[in-house]
């Protein structure tokens, strides 16, 4: 009886488990196995969303990885290759969980990874080039692969070179190259080989293609496959182990002399093209590639007499991950579950949301193999959601409306929690994610403009020959009636990226602007160059004198000292072009001033100072005839002002004329900056001036008498002011 409870308990307790277990994508290094382990990237992108198609990509990396597993290959288990096809094979999916999975493997000393890649490849130049992921969208011009979803093969050669350091022994294989009709043509195609040829990371390289060339695929290679990954496998399998008597290993130079062999010949015989396969280097000529096993190399031979020629067939993407039949926290897996639950139904941000679960996973449970995949699972969320804003804006389809301006800062946020994300474990990647996110910020529903062309500039700064983000700063300038700022960037996207429609539809939109002669209404009205015109100021600011002691100590003062007191000015102004941004703007003001000056004196006893402050209040009128020099010919734009002006005194307070009288007139000398704003359709336009104001001359009146003249040598003043001025454009 008690024999039969406990085998009841423990059916009972193992259906639970199984029931509560799931699937977990993310599982670490097999610790258990002593020595070297194999490790494998598989990429196989045959459906593309936005390019033209293979046929057999897909089903190469899926003989790879099968060879990989199969006893020739070193029987590989499923949870140590990673295996991204069609619509799986994204950037942010290769990037995100591909070297998440990597980290987990905690490769070491001996260990072997394989990155074998088929499907598209491209380059810019030698020094950016790529392998092309599912949701790649150039539109056209091979300039977009910037933003759009391609690999850096440049950062992964960055990744390659971290292992090879550690003592990994990484093979670096991909059969790309398949057309010539992508955006960088022919050129791309010898740029990307060269590239990954001459930037060696320590890696052994087996290339499809040399440069320039194209690879070729066909259904009659076995059942359908690239020529060069059929020839590349059944050479591994051990048809390659051929190098005097067969000793069951196929060495590189075994493998490369046999690819080789029969690629370019099958090529020309059967195609009449040209194709050679591209191996480096040679000092790994005698390194074994591949262990061969006499049983399955009879069986390889036996299905490759019997393929018979067919279609190629594409599959739909997944992730490698193994069923756990362990017991684990029933709430992990639940909350797990329930994350899932809310990415298959969109449902991202907010209540109950995949962001929600994922916190809750974070932190109950950090670092869990659960919390991991769900992170990258987020993560690669957030990137797509953007990226697909992003192919947006590169088709150049639809109208910014404000909704799409939201839908714009909503992506940005995402993207931007997804870098915060990537960059724990990949500053390369989280840094190749930024030109788009000041994209989309730049593109968003912004409070003002000024914040949009901040973000704008950020990109360029991030991607200065990026064709996207000069397009899209000739845009804001021409929505902010920049015109010339709007031709220069339109001009330059187009100069970049040539094949792009959407950079020529700009260009064409703003050279129409631009051409169009606007009527006499509106010159009239918005016209900076207007030759006079007229308007008001008012102002006002710090007055300060300058005294300058006699020493005559029998004024009774030892000293005389400066102070500063307010004054206010308002009067009429006019505006005079003479010629390009150059202007004279003569003014005629009235001012109200009061000018102190501290008189010390200390009494024959001693004892402290005393201080009189004599305040020489008056009105003064002033004609001011500044030259103004304009930076821009925009609706905003800055300016300097240098000039002279007269100031004769109007009236002096009746006691201090007395006592200390000033001369009538005085010669004056202005500086300062400012800005003039166009005021929308008003026709008005408004200049706010930082001004400073010096006396040339003296203006103590020679003819005082007094102890307060006395105790003054000279009497100079200037002013700091801060002016507005309102005038007709």
């Amino acid at each position: 009886m008690r024999n039969i409870f406990c085998l009841s308990t423990l059916f009972i307790i193992s259906t639970f488990s199984l029931h509560t277990s799931a699937q977990t994508p993310l599982k670490f290094r097999d610790t258990t196995i002593n020595g070297s382990q194999t490790f494998a990237i598989v990429v196989g992108v045959s459906e593309y969303k936005y390019v033209r198609p293979l046929t057999y990509a897909d089903k190469d990396a899926i003989l790879f990885s099968d060879y990989l597993k199969s006893p020739g290959g070193g029987n590989v288990k499923d949870e140590n290759i990673f295996t991204l096809l069609n619509d799986e094979a994204s950037n942010s999916n290769f990037w995100t969980k591909g070297f998440q999975w990597l980290k987990a493997k905690q490769l070491q000393k001996g260990d072997k990874l394989f990155i074998y890649l088929a499907g598209h490849g491209d380059a810019i130049d030698e020094d950016q080039f790529f392998f092309l992921g599912y949701d790649c969208n150039p539109e056209g011009d091979k300039n977009n692969y910037l933003v759009s979803g391609t690999i850096q093969l440049f950062n992964l050669k960055k990744k390659i070179k971290n292992e090879t350091a550690k003592g990994v022994e990484v093979f670096f294989i991909m059969d790309a190259c398949r057309s010539n009709e992508l955006p960088g043509g022919i050129a791309g195609q010898s740029f990307l080989n060269t590239a990954i040829s001459e930037k060696k990371a320590g890696e052994i390289i087996m290339l499809a293609t040399g440069a320039g060339q194209e690879s070729l695929e066909d259904k009659s290679i076995g059942t359908g496959h690239g020529l060069f990954t059929y020839y590349l496998v059944d050479g591994l399998s051990g048809v390659a182990d051929t190098d005097g008597a067969a000793d069951y290993k196929v060495t590189f130079k075994e493998i490369q002399s046999y690819v080789d062999k029969n690629v370019p010949s099958v090529a020309e015989e059967r195609f009449k093209r040209k194709q050679d396969p591209y191996f480096c280097c040679n000092e790994n000529s005698d390194k074994v590639i591949s262990n061969v096993d006499p049983v399955y190399l009879e069986k390889w031979l036996k299905t490759k007499k019997s393929q018979n020629s067919g279609g190629g067939n594409s599959f739909n993407g997944f992730f490698n991950s193994t069923t756990s039949h362990h017991f684990v926290d029933t709430i992990l897996v639940e909350t797990y579950n329930q994350f899932n639950r809310a990415i298959k139904n969109k449902n991202i941000t907010g209540n109950k949301s995949a962001e929600e679960y994922f916190q809750q996973l974070a932190a109950k449970y950090p670092g869990n193999p659960y919390t991991l995949d769900a992170k990258s699972t987020l993560t690669v969320n957030y990137i797509d959601f953007a990226q697909a804003k992003v192919d947006r804006y590169l088709s150049c389809s639809e109208t910014l409306t404000s909704k799409l301006k939201q839908e714009n800062s909503e992506a940005a946020i995402r993207l931007e929690k997804a870098i915060n994300y990537v960059r724990e474990d990949d500053e390369d990647f989280a840094n190749s994610l930024k030109g788009r996110l000041y994209l989309l910020k730049a593109s968003g529903d912004n409070p003002s403009a000024a914040i949009s062309f901040q973000n704008a500039y950020t990109a360029l700064s991030i991607d200065p020959n990026g064709a996207y983000i000069q397009n899209k700063l000739a845009l804001l300038h021409f929505d902010n009636n920049n015109k010339d700022s709007a031709l220069f960037y339109a001009n330059k996207a187009v100069n970049t990226a040539p094949n792009w429609k959407c950079a020529l539809t700009t260009l064409a939109l703003v050279q129409n602007a631009a051409n169009k002669k606007p009527d006499n209404k509106n010159v009239k009205k918005n016209s900076p160059f207007r030759k006079v015109s007229f308007g008001a100021t008012i102002g006002g600011g710090l007055n300060q004198s300058n005294p300058t002691y006699s020493g005559n100590a029998n004024t009774g003062y030892i000293d005389v000292r400066s102070t500063t007191a307010p004054v206010f000015d308002l009067g009429v102004i006019a505006q005079i072009n003479i010629g390009g941004n150059i202007f004279i703007r003569p003014s005629a003001t009235v001012s109200f001033e009061n000018t102190d000056i501290n008189f010390i004196r200390r009494l024959q006893t001693g004892g402290q100072e005393i201080t009189e402050t004599i305040g020489l209040k008056g009105t003064n009128a002033n004609i001011e005839l500044p030259f103004i020099i304009q930076f821009s010919s925009k609706n905003i734009a800055p300016y300097i002002m240098l000039g002279p002006s007269f100031s004769y005194t109007v009236n002096q307070n009746a006691t201090t004329a007395d006592i200390l009288p000033v001369k009538k007139s005085l010669l004056n000398g202005n500086g300062g900056f400012g800005v003039d704003i166009g005021l929308g359709k008003s026709g008005l336009s408004l200049s706010p001036e930082v001004k400073y104001t010096a006396g040339f001359s003296d203006i103590k009146d020679p003819n005082g008498t007094s102890s307060y003249a006395g105790a003054l040598s000279s009497l100079k003043k200037n002013s700091f002011s801060f002016n507005l001025y309102l005038r007709k454009r």
